[in-house]
């Protein structure tokens, strides 16, 4: 199964929800997931005692960091690799 974020597009009025402390609206992000990695996820959340949002930002954080690098080329498709579990 081929992993399609949808991202909102940021030049659009933001929809009401979380501000910063200034009270100006955060960009928002959804994500559709499988049910095996809801449940992954899920679990790490409850493992780990965190919030999924947590795990978001994180997974967005690290894949920022790894792919800065104009000399690393983006995947071109986000899927497990064969034989792993969903």
């Amino acid at each position: 199964m081929l992993y399609q974020p949808t991202v909102r597009d940021m030049t659009k009025k933001p929809t009401t929800g979380a501000k910063t402390k200034r009270g100006q609206q955060r960009p928002r992000l959804s994500v559709s997931l499988s049910e095996g990695e809801a449940r992954e996820l899920l679990a790490l959340k409850e493992r780990h005692s965190v919030s999924m949002a947590w795990i978001g930002r994180q997974a967005i954080v690290e894949f920022i960091e790894k792919y800065t690098n104009e000399a690393v080329q983006l995947p071109l498709r986000l899927t497990r690799p064969q034989g792993a579990k969903r």
